[in-house]
């Protein structure tokens, strides 16, 4: 009996730590398909309170409300074709996703900063740079 109880406890370790290691890829799945639609509400979901967003030559760090609206402005004025993420990797807490969003005015290297806040994982740094 205690050994089923081992195994059983074991098996449920293993499956909690699964869950933690591929929600980071769910997230970028989600941030990518918001991107892919140039939806803005649907990508300030996965903002940070605060958070640093750079477009084009504006870098500044905005609350997610004002984040929010800078990427309405963004995907209205630079109107996707298409976007995809290209490598995911990580530096000590901090998990990136480096992705090509191509524009009907041009290719932008995007590079998404996420972090864990408690349970969650939140953009708390969003670039879109003019591919040269």
């Amino acid at each position: 009996m205690k050994l089923i109880f081992i195994t059983v406890f074991w098996l449920f370790l293993c499956k909690i730590q699964l869950l933690a290691q591929n929600q980071p890829d769910e997230i970028f799945q989600q941030i990518e398909s918001a991107i892919k639609k140039g939806d803005a509400t649907a990508l300030s979901s996965f903002f940070n309170s605060m958070l640093d967003l750079a477009t084009l030559d504006k870098e500044q760090t905005y609350s997610s409300s004002h984040a929010t609206f800078v990427m309405k402005e963004f995907f209205m004025n630079y109107p996707v074709r298409s976007f995809s993420i290209l490598h995911k990797g990580n530096s000590g807490d901090n998990i990136y996703a480096v992705g090509s969003y191509i524009s009907t005015k041009g290719t932008f290297d995007t590079n998404i900063f996420i972090k864990k806040y408690g349970n969650t994982y939140k953009i708390n740094q969003l670039r879109f740079e003019l591919d040269k």
